[in-house]
């Protein structure tokens, strides 16, 4: 992979250093989940590397197709599962939502020293640390 964009070069479609910083997370983790194939994985692995802006990424029709192909298998999967399954889903987002807010407090607090980068937007190491609404739950959860 050549150089990977800042959270800077995102800029021009964020309202704030903070959203920039976010979506240059989610795009990480878009290119980097074993879940996610095809047209968004290779988007956001091409608006990473700085061969596609943002903004013309957004504005395409190859991303707004991926990404409603993406929401309706999500539809799917959600149509599918039980009440029990869905208990557990919201139970996981919850923590994951309580796991991300204390990791932003977090970075905050330390200075990135890394040179080139804004840190604080590495992509999840392990597919369980994915959002619960970006994958299917697994009995490991």
């Amino acid at each position: 992979m050549s150089k990977e964009i800042s959270d800077g070069d995102l800029m021009d479609v964020a309202a704030d250093p903070e959203q920039a910083r976010r979506l240059h997370k989610a795009l990480r983790t878009l290119a980097g989940n074993p879940n996610v194939t095809g047209p968004l994985k290779d988007m956001a692995r091409e608006v990473l590397n700085g061969r596609l802006g943002m903004r013309e990424a957004l504005d395409s029709d190859a991303w707004r197709g991926a990404v409603g192909d993406r929401m309706a298998e999500l539809r799917r999967i959600d149509q599918q599962m039980t009440p029990e399954e869905r208990a557990a889903v919201r139970e996981r987002a919850e923590r994951w939502f309580e796991q991300q807010e204390q990791q932003q407090e977090e970075e905050r607090d330390q200075p990135d020293t890394r040179e080139g980068r804004h840190g604080h937007d590495a992509a999840p190491a392990d597919p369980r640390d994915i959002p619960p609404a970006y994958r299917p739950p697994t009995r490991r959860d």
